[in-house]
């Protein structure tokens, strides 16, 4: 594995729920809020990025283990209907299409991994919230 190959999609999707964050503080204004109410917006906003970040990651997970492959493969096989060369199909069976698929995993441990950490701060800053007001 490369030098620092290993931390890159980990900062990559640390670097995404940091902006998204970001982007929800600076919609509500969060300069403009007092003191107890910004650990609301920071709790509001780690959710958030909680949400989108580690819900891909379950979603690319549920994927690659398999859940939606019969959609997928039905999918394929309807548009490959309207294709020009329509009678030489990209896969034969189903079988063949899981054998393709299967050589072909995505890692999802780095978003699973950031989106329990948002998570973790979003409560974090929620108990704060609700300890200062």
């Amino acid at each position: 594995m490369k030098r620092g190959g290993r931390w890159k999609p980990i900062l990559g999707s640390l670097g995404a729920g940091l902006l998204i964050s970001l982007g929800i503080l600076v919609s509500n204004e969060f300069w403009t809020v007092g003191i107890p109410d910004i650990f609301r917006l920071l709790s509001d906003a780690c959710i958030a990025s909680a949400a989108l970040v580690g819900g891909i990651g379950v979603l690319v997970f549920a994927s690659g283990s398999g859940t939606f492959d019969m959609l997928a493969f039905g999918f394929i096989h309807i548009f490959d209907v309207f294709r020009r060369n329509a009678r030489n199909p990209r896969y034969r069976d189903f079988y063949e299409y899981k054998q393709k698929k299967g050589e072909r995993q995505k890692p999802v441990a780095h978003m699973l991994i950031v989106g329990i950490c948002f998570f973790v701060l979003s409560w974090i800053f929620s108990f704060i919230w609700q300890r200062s007001s």
